[in-house]
């Protein structure tokens, strides 16, 4: 044997014995075979594979925690659906919005919807302290500022404002500080109120008027308040519609909407009224 040669029985051989047909024979019978056996080994291969990646996939998932939870997204922020307006014209919807809180007294929170009106629950005098919950849609009511027993909102020459009202006042005095309680124009669940006149209470650059309904969507939206529950017992807040977190608020006699102001307890009594039985 040479050196060019290595020994087929020596177990250091670097090239594999590979089995070879010794006959054409042979060859043309291995031909023959059926090809499902031919291709049995590439079936095999897959079936295992696919077992061991599924034993895998079930011991993943049963290692993890029973009470995991899969998280929710939340939503994300947007800068609103539409924009805000007032009597200046509309503002555009990039521009920041008024905040939407409510006061931050333990007691503001939303109201519930407004109800009809049906037989008055109380027989009370004119002027005669109610309880909020008396703000009824379809009833008639006069609004008081609620650190102030004889000043009562009145609608005269386009303006709202405060007037002193008793029972000595005249006549003309004690309708115009009576407002018909209706149904928000611009939501159901708050408040409009309409005058002896017709006309609605509403704000307009940021003053709080009394006008004709001139069918707008801005009108609707400006005279349309929202009820909040007052800091102490029988006392309101009455927050602007299309302005959240404005509220009228007084200005001396004269009515505005100006913003909120947490821990100022000057301006929470001057944005609290108490409803009163009506006066006209």
């Amino acid at each position: 044997m040479t050196k060019h040669r290595l020994n087929e029985d020596d177990a250091t051989t670097i090239i594999p014995r590979v089995s070879l047909p010794e006959t054409v024979e042979e060859l043309a019978a291995a031909e023959r075979a059926p090809r499902s056996r031919r291709s049995r080994r590439p079936v095999v291969i897959v079936a295992a594979v696919t077992a061991v990646l599924t034993t895998a996939a079930t011991g993943w998932a049963l290692a993890q925690p029973a009470d995991q939870s899969t998280p929710v997204p939340g939503a994300l922020p947007t800068a609103g659906s539409r924009s805000f307006v007032d009597g200046f014209g509309e503002v555009s919807a990039s521009a920041e919005p008024p905040s939407r809180s409510w006061p931050r007294s333990p007691a503001a929170r939303p109201s519930a919807r407004p109800s009809a009106a049906g037989a008055p629950s109380v027989l009370a005098s004119p002027g005669q302290p109610l309880a909020s919950t008396e703000l009824l849609a379809g009833s008639q009511r006069s609004l008081r500022a609620a650190d102030r027993p004889d000043r009562f909102v009145r609608q005269s020459g386009g303006l709202a404002s405060l007037v002193s009202v008793t029972l000595t006042s005249a006549g003309g005095v004690r309708q115009e500080a009576t407002f018909t309680v209706a149904k928000g124009l611009a939501d159901a669940n708050c408040f409009s109120f309409v005058g002896v006149d017709g006309g609605y209470l509403r704000h307009r650059d940021w003053r709080i008027r009394h006008d004709k309904n001139d069918g707008s969507a801005l009108f609707r939206a400006d005279a349309t308040f929202c009820v909040r529950p007052g800091s102490t017992p029988d006392t309101l807040y009455l927050e602007s519609y299309n302005y959240r977190g404005y509220y009228i608020h007084l200005r001396g006699d004269e009515l505005w909407i100006d913003r909120w102001r947490d821990r100022d307890h000057r301006f929470e009594r001057e944005c609290a009224f108490a409803v009163t039985a009506p006066w006209g």
